[in-house]
């Protein structure tokens, strides 16, 4: 496969990838879980039923938290791809 080529497949697969990317966090209280997607963009958000012992001060920190979280996993993703993809274009 000549070079053109083998990058080519390259940037194709990084690009599948990072169209794919998706996180789900749990926080550690179990209260609230968050996914999002390749953006760091939230898609969902799931709040425990015992959230009547949860106030609205901490729900709202763990929440945060927790997209936060849900957002630095894909771009530790994200940037494990791009590196990938530099490895090839790198000289």
């Amino acid at each position: 496969m000549s070079a053109a080529a083998t990058r080519l497949e390259s940037l194709e697969t990084a690009l599948h990838l990072l169209g794919g990317l998706r996180a789900r966090v749990t926080h550690g209280s179990g209260v609230v879980s968050v996914e999002v997607d390749e953006n760091g963009g939230m898609t969902g958000l799931w709040i425990s039923e015992s959230l009547d012992r949860v106030d609205a001060t901490d729900l709202g920190r763990a929440v945060t938290e927790t997209a936060a979280s849900a957002a630095d996993v894909v771009s530790t993703q994200r940037d494990r791809i791009l590196a990938s993809l530099h490895d090839v274009f790198t000289y």
